[in-house]
């Protein structure tokens, strides 16, 4: 053998050599890309199923939202509607003909004595001429106050204050008439 074909053996041999090393090469740059590309895809994937996942979670905080909001504003419709009431209520009685306005402060001023024995009777300027025996006061209020003789003891039986006395055990039950 010549030192040309030697060279010729050798190139040829390199050329394989060099071949060899290009497929392998290539296939671990294909296996890389492979890797890249699945590893690319599984975090896309991810992301979507984050952005879907946080779109969701929006969309029901979003509705949850609507739903407090609304509840609360019929909430707060419901409780104008029975405060009209008692309004309605008070001016009813206010707008009554006197006689049923004495009879109203006859009543007041008998379930206070019951309280307070000999009691003085104390009733608004406005109301002055419709309860006999009654001292006339400026109390700002349709009703009676009772007070002891010393003044240690009183009783305000007005239609405010016997209102808001009964509005807790009523409104539930003006409730139930209006919305059941």
């Amino acid at each position: 053998m010549t030192i040309k074909d030697i060279e010729g053996e050798i190139k040829k041999e390199g050329s394989k050599e060099i071949e060899r090393i290009n497929k392998i090469a290539d296939n671990n740059v294909k296996i890389i890309e492979e890797a890249i590309e699945k590893h690319a895809k599984n975090e896309a994937e991810k992301v979507r199923k984050e952005s879907e996942n946080k779109a969701e979670l929006m969309r029901r905080q979003i509705i949850a939202d609507a739903n407090i909001r609304g509840k609360q504003m019929i909430e707060t419709r419901k409780n104008k509607l029975i405060d009209q009431v008692f309004d309605n209520t008070k001016m009813q009685i206010l707008g009554s003909e006197d006689k049923e306005k004495k009879e109203i402060l006859q009543v007041l001023a008998e379930t206070g004595k019951k309280s307070i024995k000999d009691a003085e009777i104390i009733v608004d300027k406005k109301y002055a001429n419709l309860l006999k025996g009654a001292k006339s006061q400026d109390i700002g209020d349709f009703g009676v106050v009772l007070q002891s003789k010393d003044g240690k003891v009183k009783v305000v039986n007005t239609l405010n204050t016997r209102l808001k006395q009964m509005e807790t055990d009523l409104r539930p039950r003006v409730a139930e008439i209006l919305f059941a």
